[in-house]
């Protein structure tokens, strides 16, 4: 026998839901929103309506007790029909007239089950108390058997309140309740059996290996107590330490003690996902129980050539709640690791959405793996765990250095004027409401550009943010909702949508707008764009993270420690740890060429040493290279010079835009021992690459597949507006504005560069570092400490007498 406590809102809402999945139909209003609005209806409806009635009724269900409780918007007794009302309260976009019947019976099953729990308080089931309510209700002679349920729906454009009502005897709530509470209880039923398993499994779990790594018992006890204590953890773990196997494992360890509920294993890489999933299986082949789900991005996964989320375009929109929790059932009882391919084999076999099915299955999972976007970001985050938390949470964040910019962008927002001179175009006289909103916001663009013409500039910032641009945005938004609907056959549908959710995105951005923010105003050949910029975005992250009990953020650069923590929201009371690298020195060899200079304006003075370099590096083992610049246009110069000299060296160059098949084939080049196109062996390959690119972190060339690096600059980001702010905004913060706008992020990329080379314990290669930034004592500070035996050289004689000596040791 067990007890289990469930809202009101959540065992309707799983059980009952039913209808389709259909993009037009997302409210863009806020639940910040919806509460003033419920707020204000309560007060408008006089002395004698009870708001915020708190419920409660424990049942018996077979062995066990179900506890259902929770808050009644209203509840007012009706004098001309003499009978007790419960009202439920929903606001949203579209005209009460266009909500589908599924979604309107939603609605009174909650108010139904409210009027339930009523009665039986009322006829003498007080098995709750209630001293959180103040309501009191005057005793009645007989027992109540009649009851009515509300539903009042506030429509939010035009502010149209509709109110329907429903009348139920207690036999036929009850009949509803208790067929609600035995469905329910299966899934409770499944839960706790689970989490038993699972806490047995764990508490029994091994360390998968059988020694441990350098370094890596230390991380793990690290994140370990971390976790236990309930703090955060920012800490470097260089590659080859094995991160993923000693965060996961110490995390399902404290989870099997009851100390926490869920893990969420975030990345940026599909191929580090991969890495936490690999992790888990292994653990898994040791004894550990648990259900994991690997979240996919809704364009990747979807089963349709192109993705359109309307019941009329996809079968498995169409009545996706009428098949999921079927689908759910099947899938929990038959699989722990929910991987991409298993959510699609079960998305097929049930015909559900398989992006949809993996977000529903991730409530029964104990460890969610996924992208950053899943926890971090305002407008995508997942909002059934984290809107209202009711659990403890372990965050682990891998490949951390990635969130700096990740997090500026999810929090900035943009919009250009040709978005909606478009739209004004294309939509008929017939929408002139639409039209006319449409035209204001034209209106405000087109005074800046006036403005811009008028000064003479094409960029302009400002802390302050736009507010007469936000002021017609609203309206228009829930003009464009309340459209949507109406109009599922017009063939603007699509442009409308991609615009609302623009327009939605700028909107909710601007909810988090402060002194972090500037609104920027560009202007060129497309046009004007207004941007919401989010400078520092660390308060925003540092609140996300607070949804958590514990969180660990670890990557292989990550230094100096104290920058990270600061820009990725760890607050003064974070810890921090540096792991020293796991292979010996005499694995790799770092060569600094500190007579090449590659400042913008040495760059074509730089090129002949630069291929000399490159060409003595390889000169020195046969084998596959890679060679990192800072843009395109310096790699093309270069390469074209390469290969005009050593054209018998297999050249291989970066594409601009290449796809995964190209990507693909690119990296398949980089066999053993190295071959050329005809697989000759004993052919080197050099392939030329940009320093933050694709090919510059994430990949995994493991022993002779790639045997040395080059690093042409020290990655400085380019010159542009938004690091200027970031270098003013940090200049008044911290006076070290170059250094966080320019140098730390230069640096990330260099040290994520030459990662790529010594990926294994088995691996040995060498990193030539082309510049003589490197030897300035700031830039030697931000060296890594396994780094230090660097060896600085002043002529290309000197590169080959270094890495000659290397390989023949």
């Amino acid at each position: 026998m067990y007890k289990g406590k469930v809202a009101v809102r959540k065992i309707v809402e799983f059980i009952l839901r039913r209808g389709d999945i259909d993009s037009r139909r997302v409210s863009s209003h806020t639940a910040q929103e919806g509460a003033r609005i419920h707020r204000q209806l309560q007060k408008e409806a006089g002395e004698d309506y009870q708001k915020e009635v708190f419920l409660k009724h424990e049942s018996q269900v077979g062995k066990d007790r179900i506890t259902v409780e929770g808050r009644a918007d209203g509840l007012f007794f009706d004098h001309e029909k003499s009978c007790w009302v419960i009202d439920e309260i929903k606001t949203s976009e579209p005209y009460y007239e266009d909500i589908q019947a599924d979604q309107i019976d939603l609605f009174f099953a909650q108010g139904m089950v409210y009027a339930y729990l009523f009665l039986l308080r009322e006829n003498g089931n007080p098995e709750e108390e209630h001293p959180e309510s103040q309501d009191t209700i005057a005793d009645t002679a007989e027992p109540l058997d009649q009851i009515d349920v509300q539903l009042t729906y506030y429509q939010t454009t035009e502010k149209i309140i509709t109110r329907t009502r429903r009348s139920f005897s207690i036999n036929a709530l009850a009949s509803f309740y208790e067929s609600l509470l035995q469905e329910y209880h299966k899934w409770m039923v499944f839960e706790e059996n689970w989490r038993r398993v699972r806490n047995t499994s764990l508490q029994l779990l091994q360390f998968p290996y059988d020694t441990f790594r350098k370094g890596q018992r230390e991380l793990a006890a690290a994140a370990y107590k971390t976790l236990k204590t309930g703090q955060r953890l920012f800490a470097e773990a260089p590659t080859g330490t094995g991160k993923t196997i000693s965060t996961i494992f110490p995390a399902l360890k404290v989870l099997g003690e009851e100390g926490g509920d869920r893990i969420f294993y975030l990345t940026a890489k599909t191929i580090t996902r991969q890495v936490a999933e690999d992790a888990l299986q292994q653990l898994a082949d040791t004894g550990s129980e648990t259900k994991s789900v690997t979240l996919t991005a809704k364009d990747k996964i979807c089963f349709l050539e192109e993705r359109n989320c309307t019941p009329e375009h996809c079968p498995f929109a169409e009545g996706y709640y009428n098949r999921i929790n079927e689908a759910l059932w099947d899938l929990l009882n038959h699989e722990n690791q929910i991987t991409r391919a298993v959510i699609e084999a079960y998305g097929r076999k049930h015909t559900v959405c398989p992006f949809e099915l993996s977000l529903d299955v991730s409530v029964f999972c104990d460890v969610i793996i996924g992208d950053y976007n899943y926890l971090f970001d305002p407008t995508v985050y997942l909002r059934r765990f984290f809107e209202e938390p009711e659990e403890d949470y372990f965050f682990l964040v891998d490949e951390a250095h990635n969130l700096v910019n990740r997090s500026k962008e999810m929090y900035s927002a943009a919009l250009q004027r040709q978005l909606f001179q478009d739209l004004i175009k294309k939509l008929p006289k017939a929408h002139g409401k639409l039209t006319r909103a449409l035209k204001k916001v034209d209106k405000d663009f087109k005074e800046i550009a006036a403005l811009a013409k008028e000064e003479d500039w094409v960029y302009h910032h400002q802390a302050a943010p736009h507010d007469t641009l936000l002021k017609h945005l609203r309206p228009l938004a829930e003009l464009m909702q309340e459209w949507l609907p109406a109009n599922e056959e017009d063939p603007r549908q699509e442009d409308v949508l991609l615009a609302y959710f623009d327009i939605n995105y700028y909107l909710k951005i601007s909810e988090f707008y402060d002194d972090h923010y500037e609104t920027t105003v560009e202007i060129d050949a497309y046009g004007v764009q207004i941007k919401q910029f989010c400078i520092e975005p660390a308060p925003f992250l540092s609140n996300v993270l607070d949804k958590g009990k514990a969180s660990l953020l670890f990557s292989a650069s990550f230094s100096p420690l104290p920058y990270y923590q600061e820009v990725l929201g760890g607050g003064k009371e974070a810890l921090r740890y540096r792991l020293p690298s796991p292979f010996p020195p005499e694995k790799q060899k770092i060569v600094v060429a500190d007579y090449i200079q590659t400042t913008y304006h040495q760059r074509t003075a730089s090129m002949p040493l630069i291929v000399e370099a490159i060409q003595r590096m390889v000169a020195a083992k046969t084998g596959n290279y890679m060679v990192f610049f800072p843009s395109y246009r310096y790699l093309d110069d270069v390469a074209a010079l390469f290969s005009s000299q050593y054209p018998e060296i297999d050249l291989l160059i970066q594409g601009t835009a290449m796809n995964e098949p190209e990507r693909e084939a690119f990296l398949a080049r980089f066999t053993p021992g190295g071959q050329n196109k005809a697989g000759d062996v004993q052919q080197s390959l050099v392939a030329f690459c940009v320093l933050g690119g694709i090919f510059s972190e994430g990949i995994d060339l493991k022993g002779e597949r790639l045997i040395g690096t080059a690093i042409v600059g020290v990655g400085l980001p380019q010159i542009n507006h938004e690091q200027e702010l970031i270098r003013s905004y940090y200049d008044q913060k911290n006076h070290a504005g170059f250094s966080y706008a320019y140098q730390l992020p230069g640096m990330n990329k260099v040290l994520q560069a030459a990662g790529r080379v010594i990926r294994d314990t088995a691996d040995t290669g060498v990193v030539l570092l082309l510049d003589q930034r490197f030897q300035t004592p700031v830039y030697r500070s931000l060296l890594p400490l396994h780094w230090q035996h660097a060896q600085h050289v002043r002529s290309p004689e000197a590169i080959s007498q270094q890495l000659e000596a290397f390989w023949h040791q």
